[in-house]
C-alpha cells in the first residue's frame, strides 16, 4: 500500500509521531515506536524538512536542537496542563476524603461535591500558581 502527503500533511504527521515517541519512549521500550520515528524521519529530506539529520555514527535520524525545542514547546505545555489538572483532582480528593468523614454524601452528592473541589482547586492554582501551595508536617 502506498499512501500519499502533502507537505504539509507529513510536517504534521511527524508532529504527532514525535509527541507519541516522546511519551511512549518514556514509559516503555517499544521497538515498535522507534522503527517508526526513524522510517518517518527518514523522508524529511524528501519533504523539504527542514531540522533532520541522518547521524552515520549511529544510524540514527535525528532532529536538531532547535526543532526538539519547538517540540518541546508544545510537550511542556501539555505536560504543565496535565500537573495542574491532576494536582487539582488529588487535592480535591483528599478534601472530599476529609469532608466525607464527617458527611455522607449520596453518590449524586459526591459528584457534585467533587466536581466543585476540583473547580475550586483549578481556580485557585490558575490565579496563584504554585505560590500559595505549602505541605503541612
Amino acid at each position: 500500500m502506498k499512501i500519499n502527503f502533502t507537505k504539509k500533511q507529513y510536517e504534521t504527521l511527524f508532529k504527532m509521531v514525535q509527541y507519541g515517541y516522546w511519551v511512549a519512549s518514556d514509559t516503555e521500550n517499544n521497538k515498535e515506536f522507534s522503527e517508526m520515528e526513524q522510517y518517518l524521519n527518514s523522508f524529511a529530506k524528501d519533504f523539504g524538512m527542514e531540522g533532520v539529520q541522518f547521524v552515520k555514527e549511529h544510524e540514527i535520524y535525528d532532529i536538531s536542537r532547535e526543532l526538539e525545542e519547538q517540540l518541546h514547546e508544545v510537550i511542556n505545555e501539555y505536560e504543565e496542563g496535565v500537573f495542574r489538572d491532576k494536582l487539582a483532582y488529588h487535592l480535591a480528593r483528599k478534601e472530599f476524603a476529609e469532608e466525607s468523614d464527617k458527611h455522607e454524601y449520596n453518590q449524586e452528592e459526591a459528584f457534585k461535591r467533587i466536581m466543585e473541589l476540583e473547580e475550586k482547586y483549578h481556580l485557585h492554582i490558575e490565579e496563584h500558581g504554585l505560590v500559595k501551595l505549602k505541605i503541612e508536617e
